[in-house]
């Protein structure tokens, strides 16, 4: 319980369920087709080949907005680009609901039911934009759960399709959507770690980067397996064991149960034993999952293989969430959208290959048996780059790098300063003016002992801490820019009172959140090698005397932490 309070205090948690929220409806909407197959299949009277191509297309579709949304929200922000999709989700369903009434009319909603599928970068950055590195894998995998969608979608569909027929369906997923959007307006705040200045060019690099590519065929196994899958069991299950077109979507809903739910577990057991070691044992038991399921036994058989399948599947999507922010710590919405983009993409492999290898040969094997083919591939590949990724960006396992903790010392102004050689950039938070000046030639001797940089970090925290007493009106505006406007002048002081005192390398930094979880934010992002607190003296009360705020920055930064005390 300790661990949840401490993981929510150190974010914004209406942002994150806010997200969750966000993507679960629309993930819904976007596998619609998929739930309503069998209904809309024996409207047309369609063939295993059609089939398949029908409900690949939203699949496709979806994945090809979300590079394109993914970039809109680097430049409007992530909560107005979740506002501006869900809007136009809500009149492509009321379209759906009036307009379709031909098979070529159902492809073209499949089309507009891709908007909804466009969701998926914006939503975990968002969700996870508030949090330091150490949760990002659990605030992804949060946000990234609300592909249990899929479930509201197979539960509550078919029946809905069976009562009212399946075209009225559209109609109330119209309705639906407008609980997520008002969430959005009045609970979701725009993180702050979004940089407005960036080139369209800067954003779009990560397309060039070979790890960005490994990370794609990754993704296409563990997410287009569960999007291409969770499409089409209904249909699989339908035709296969002749289950009602109802049961077939319940089937359905205890594989897709667990493939969400898993997902939040992936992220957590990443963030503990890292990525790659998560990645690992996901691939052998999907590989294994597959073949298994590939021999047909019989329906019970068959779905317990589809929930472990679906399991790993799920934590395999945590796990490679968890690496991406640590890959791209500043892009991390557009190169997610990227990969799930890309991901998506090859949701669409199952449902042809499975109808194509009944249309052509009677049954379901070769679809099965492909797919099988190609995580092996995958597998091959990620381990052979690991050894490059574990040398560079991430530690052993895919861990988040951590440096140790050598000494906290507490110093004086009379104690002599430590002089490690290997310190390079140091960051110092400033604000505490009663120990300004003690600090300030504490620093100023490290600097010069070490010849390090010196990062001056001023959080404002106000705003955050105003919670939901904020909104994103004219005068909130006013006031967070007053306060920002507080912390660059007091910035520009320290300046000059570092350089009076000889020191000339000196970065200004200004963030925005909770005070020592941007701290700890600020030395990860740049590797800083030491960071130095001012606060009061130690006690054996811990956080109570000490002040909460070092106290959480001495549990949880990754690197050294050098504290004066008064």
């Amino acid at each position: 319980m300790e661990n949840i309070k401490r993981f929510l205090k150190s974010g914004h948690w209406p942002t994150l369920f806010s997200a969750f929220l966000y993507f679960d409806f629309c993930f819904a909407i976007w596998v619609l087709n998929g739930a309503m197959a069998p209904f809309i299949s024996e409207t047309f009277q369609l063939t295993p080949s059609q089939k398949g191509f029908m409900i690949s297309v939203p699949i496709l579709a979806g994945a090809l907005m979300r590079f394109p949304l993914g970039i809109l929200s680097q430049y409007i922000g992530r909560k107005n680009a979740a506002l501006v999709e869900m809007t136009l989700i809500f009149f492509a369903m009321l379209y759906g609901y009036v307009m379709v009434e031909t098979y070529n009319d159902v492809l073209a909603m499949g089309v507009l039911l891709g908007i909804a599928g466009a969701s998926f970068g914006v939503a975990l950055s968002l969700g996870s934009g508030w949090f330091p590195p150490k949760y990002k894998g659990l605030a992804m995998g949060i946000a990234g759960a609300g592909n249990s969608g899929t479930v509201l979608a197979v539960l509550l569909a078919p029946p809905l399709a069976a009562a009212y027929g399946w075209k009225t369906v559209y109609g109330f997923g119209a309705l639906f959507m407008i609980v997520p959007i008002l969430v959005m307006i009045f609970m979701a705040k725009e993180p702050p770690d979004r940089k407005q200045h960036e080139t369209i060019k800067d954003h779009i690099k990560c397309l060039w980067e070979k790890d960005g590519w490994v990370f794609n065929l990754i993704y296409i196994i563990t997410f287009g397996g569960f999007i291409g899958l969770s499409n089409f069991l209904p249909t699989y299950y339908h035709d296969q064991f002749g289950v009602t077109k109802v049961e077939a979507g319940q089937l359905t809903m205890f594989a897709a149960i667990m493939g969400s739910g898993i997902r939040i577990l992936g992220g957590h057991f990443s963030d503990r034993w890292g990525g790659i070691t998560t990645l690992s044992v996901v691939f052998v038991g999907i590989i294994a999952m597959m073949l298994l399921t590939a021999l047909q036994t019989n329906v019970i058989v068959t779905t317990i293989f589809f929930m472990i399948c679906f399991a790993a599947l799920g934590a395999g999507n945590g796990a490679l969430f968890q690496l991406v922010p640590h890959r791209w710590p500043t892009n991390t919405a557009v190169a997610g959208s990227m990969i799930g983009e890309i991901g998506a993409l090859g949701g669409a492999i199952i449902p042809n290959a499975m109808g194509f290898s009944k249309e052509f040969t009677g049954t379901f094997f070769w679809g099965f048996a492909v797919f099988s083919l190609i995580a092996l591939v995958a597998f091959h590949v990620m381990r052979v780059a690991q050894h490059r990724w574990t040398r560079t960006w991430v530690s052993e396992g895919g861990k988040a790098r951590i440096r140790h903790h050598i000494e906290s010392v507490p110093a004086n102004g009379e104690q002599e300063i430590i002089k490690p050689e290997y310190i390079k950039t140091i960051i110092y938070p400033v604000g505490n003016s009663q120990l300004a000046d003690k600090t300030a030639d504490t620093v100023s001797k490290l600097c010069k002992a070490s010849n390090a940089k010196l990062v001056l970090l001023y959080v404002e925290h106000r705003f955050h801490d105003s919670g939901s007493l904020t909104s994103n009106s004219t005068e909130w505006q006013e006031i967070r820019d007053n306060w920002i406007k507080e912390g660059k002048q007091l910035l520009d002081k320290e300046v000059k009172r570092f350089q009076g005192l000889g020191i000339a390398d000196i970065d200004m930094e200004i963030r925005q959140g909770n005070v020592s979880s941007e701290i700890i934010a600020s030395a990860d992002d740049r590797s800083a090698d030491l960071i130095v607190l001012a606060s009061h003296h130690s006690s054996p009360m811990g956080s109570l005397l000490m002040g909460s705020r070092t106290y959480d920055v001495f549990k949880h930064a990754t690197c050294p932490i050098l504290r004066i005390v008064r």
